[in-house]
C-alpha cells in the first residue's frame, strides 16, 4: 500500500486534514441553516408584524381625527385624518412588499379595499357635517364606525399571521439548532473513533516492525548472531531490516573468520607473559586476578588455575603491592613514576630485591580495565646500589672532617687572626673559601641522600595542617622575593583536610621547590603555592613563571647531579642533588612528584600527600 514512511505519514496527516474538513463543512452547514431560520424570524415576519402594527396605530389616530373633526375642530382634524392617512399606506406598501406567507396576499387585498372604503366614507362624512352635524355623526357610526373596526381587524389578523409564522419559525429554528448539534457531535464522534483507528492502524503499520529491530538489535548486541529480523515492508524500516540482517551475516562471517586468529593471538599474548622471566600479576578493575606467570607462581607459592577470579589480597599477603594496584586504578589521572618502589622479598630461600611496575591498562573511557603488576628483580644492581651508596657515603663522611678543618682555617685566616693579608692574598682564600663551602654542602647532601636510600633517617608521621607547613616554607623566602622582586603567593583552601606527613621533611621539600622557582625566575615575576584534595589525596603544586625546563630534561630532573644545560639555562650553584632529595622524601611519604614545564612559559613542580584518616 505504501512504499516508504514519509508516504504513509503524509497520508496519515492527509486523512486527518479530510476529516477536519468533513466536520468543519458539516458545521458550517448547519450554522447556516440556522442563520436562515433565524433571518426568517428577526427579519421577514418581523417586517409584516411592524408594518401591521404601524397600521393599527395609523388607523387609530384617523379614527381620532374624524371624532375633533364630528366634534368642531373640522381643520385639525382634517390635518391628523391626512396625515395618518399617508402613514397607514406607507406601512400597506411595505406590508404589500413583505409577502413571505399564503395568507397574507388575500389579507392585505381585503385591508387595501377595506381602506379605501374607509377614505371614501371619511370624504361623504365632510359635506353631511357642513349641512346637518346631528345626521353626519349617524352616518359615523352607522357607516365609517364598522368599516374602521373591520379594517382594523384585518390588520389585526396580518399582525397574527405573521407573529404565529414567527413562533413557527423559533419552534423550526430551535429544531434546527437541536438536529444540528446531534448531527455535529455525532459526525465529531465519528471522525474521532476512525481517526483513532487509522492512528492506531498507522502506527501499528510503523511501529510493529520498529519493536522487532529493536528486539533483534538487543539481543545481536547481547552477542546472538544468529537473529534476523523478518519485516515484510518495503518501506525504510523494511530497508533498514535487510541491510540489518547483512551486516548480522558479515558479522557472522568475520566473527568465523577471526576467532581463530583472536585465540591466536591471546595465547601469544599469555605465552609471552609466562616466558618473561620477572613476575607478573594482572588484575581487573575489580582487583581479581587474571592472569599469573610461572615465576609468580614459585614467588607467592600459589597456582594460577586455584587463584584465577579470586581478589588479590585473598591469594598474595602483600599490603604494600596492593596498595600501589589500588592507587594506580583510582587515580587514573596521575602521572606515573620515574622510579618505582623496591621491595625487599624472600624467594627460594634467598633474599632478593624487586622493583614494584604498576601500569594501568586503560578500557572504555579511558577508565581503568586492567592493571598489569611486574616484579622486576633488580637484587644484582641493589648490590652494586648499595656498594656505590656504601662508598658515597664512607667517602663523605671521609671528606667532612678534613673539609671541616679547611673551611675552619680559611676562615681564620680570612679573619687575619694570624695576621693581616693583602688584597691579592685575601682575594685568593675567599675563593677557597666559597669553594670549601660548596664542597661541605655536597657532602651534606651526599649524606642525606645516603641515609634516606639506606632507610636510616627517620620520618615522623604526623596528622598536620598543610597550610602551617606552606607558611613556614614561604616565610624564610619573603625576603629573597622581595629583594628579586617576585610575587610569592599562597592558595590554600580553607576546607582542606589534614595531612599524613613529617613537617621538618615537607617544609624542606617545599623550601627546595620554592628556592629553586626563585633562583629560575629571571626579573619581576611570580611564584604561587597552591593545594587541592582529589580523593585520598592532596595534591601540592609550586607555580613559577620562570625560564622553564626543556622536554627531554622531565623525566631525568629528579635524578642525582642532573642539572639543566643549554641557551635557556641560568649559571646559578647547585649541587644537583636537591630534586633528587626531594623525590626521595615524598616517595617516602606514599606520594608522587613530577614537573610541567615549558621553556620561557614557566614551571610547575607537583608532588601528593596522603589524607589524613
Amino acid at each position: 500500500m505504501f512504499n516508504s514512511l514519509k508516504t504513509k505519514i503524509l497520508t496519515s496527516y492527509l486523512i486527518l486534514i479530510l476529516l477536519i474538513t468533513g466536520v468543519a463543512v458539516w458545521s458550517i452547514n448547519n450554522f447556516l441553516g440556522l442563520s436562515s431560520a433565524i433571518n426568517d424570524i428577526m427579519v421577514e415576519n418581523y417586517r409584516s408584524v411592524v408594518a401591521a402594527e404601524n397600521m393599527m396605530g395609523a388607523l387609530e389616530r384617523q379614527d381620532s381625527a374624524q371624532l375633533l373633526f364630528l366634534f368642531g375642530k373640522e381643520e385639525r382634524g382634517q390635518e391628523l385624518f391626512r396625515e395618518s392617512e399617508r402613514e397607514f399606506l406607507k406601512w400597506l406598501s411595505r406590508a404589500e412588499d413583505n409577502i413571505t406567507i399564503a395568507e397574507e396576499e388575500e389579507i392585505i387585498k381585503r385591508i387595501n379595499d377595506g381602506y379605501l372604503k374607509y377614505l371614501q366614507d371619511f370624504d361623504q362624512l365632510q359635506p353631511k357635517y357642513r349641512q346637518d352635524s346631528s345626521q353626519a355623526r349617524e352616518f359615523y357610526l352607522a357607516e365609517i364606525m364598522p368599516h374602521f373596526n373591520q379594517v382594523k381587524e384585518w390588520a389585526q389578523e396580518l399582525l397574527t399571521v405573521n407573529q404565529e409564522a414567527m413562533v413557527s419559525a423559533q419552534q423550526k429554528a430551535n429544531s434546527n439548532a437541536n438536529e444540528a448539534v446531534y448531527s455535529t457531535a455525532i459526525v465529531s464522534i465519528l471522525a474521532i473513533i476512525f481517526a483513532l483507528v487509522f492512528g492506531i492502524y498507522i502506527s501499528n503499520l510503523i511501529l510493529k516492525p520498529t519493536e522487532k529491530l529493536i528486539k533483534t538489535v538487543k539481543k545481536v548486541g547481547e552477542g546472538d548472531l544468529t537473529q534476523e529480523i523478518k519485516v515484510n515492508s518495503k518501506d525504510e524500516i523494511g530497508e533498514l531490516a535487510y541491510e540489518f540482517n547483512q551486516m548480522t551475516e558479515r558479522l557472522k562471517e568475520y566473527e568465523e573468520m577471526n576467532v581463530t586468529k583472536l585465540i591466536a593471538e591471546k595465547n601469544k599474548s599469555e605465552a609471552i607473559v609466562k616466558s618473561i622471566d620477572s613476575p607478573i600479576i594482572v588484575t581487573d578493575k575489580e582487583h581479581r586476578i587474571v592472569l599469573l606467570n610461572p615465576i609468580a607462581e614459585r614467588l607467592f607459592q600459589i597456582s594460577e588455575e586455584e587463584v584465577i577470579g579470586k581478589h588479590f589480597l585473598e591469594v598474595i599477603k602483600e599490603e604494600r603491592i596492593f596498595q600501589k594496584i589500588e592507587q594506580v586504578a583510582e587515580e587514573e589521572g596521575l602521572k606515573s613514576d620515574n622510579k618505582q618502589e623496591v621491595l625487599k622479598m624472600d624467594f627460594e630461600e634467598q633474599e632478593r630485591y624487586y622493583r614494584l611496575m604498576v601500569t594501568p591498562v586503560p578500557g572504555k573511557e579511558e577508565r581503568v580495565n586492567r592493571v598489569i603488576t611486574l616484579l622486576d628483580d633488580i637484587t644484582h644492581l641493589k648490590e652494586i646500589d648499595d656498594l656505590k651508596s656504601d662508598f658515597v657515603s664512607t667517602a663523605s663522611h671521609e671528606f667532612r672532617t678534613p673539609l671541616t678543618s679547611m673551611n675552619m682555617g680559611l676562615s681564620l685566616l680570612l679573619e687575619e687572626t694570624p695576621g693581616g693579608l693583602n688584597k691579592n692574598q685575601h682575594d685568593l682564600l675567599a675563593a677557597a673559601y666559597e669553594d670549601c663551602q660548596r664542597l661541605i654542602e655536597l657532602v651534606d647532601d651526599l649524606l642525606d641522600l645516603s641515609k634516606i636510600e639506606s632507610g636510616e633517617i627517620q620520618i615522623e608521621f604526623d596528622d598536620v595542617d598543610l597550610a602551617d607547613l606552606v607558611e613556614a616554607s614561604v616565610r624564610p623566602l619573603q625576603k629573597q622575593a622581595q629583594e628579586q622582586q617576585i610575587e610569592l603567593l599562597k592558595k590554600i583552601p580553607a576546607d582542606l583536610p589534614p595531612v599524613k606527613a613529617d613537617p621538618n621533611k615537607i617544609v624542606w621539600v617545599l623550601s627546595n621547590l620554592i628556592g629553586n622557582a626563585l633562583r629560575y625566575t629571571k626579573g619581576e615575576g611570580q611564584v604561587k603555592v597552591k593545594a587541592n584534595q582529589k580523593g585520598k589525596r592532596v595534591y601540592v603544586s609550586v607555580i613559577d613563571t620562570g625560564i622553564g625546563i626543556p622536554e627531554e630534561y622531565h623525566d631525568k630532573i629528579f635524578d642525582k647531579f642532573v642539572r639543566v644545560k643549554g641557551d635557556a639555562a641560568i649559571n646559578v650553584s647547585g649541587t644537583g642533588l636537591g630534586l633528587a632529595i626531594v623525590r626521595e622524601i615524598v616517595e617516602a611519604h606514599s606520594g608522587k612528584i613530577w614537573v610541567e614545564s615549558e621553556v620561557d612559559q614557566g614551571s610547575t613542580f607537583t608532588f601528593t600527600l596522603p589524607v589524613a584518616k
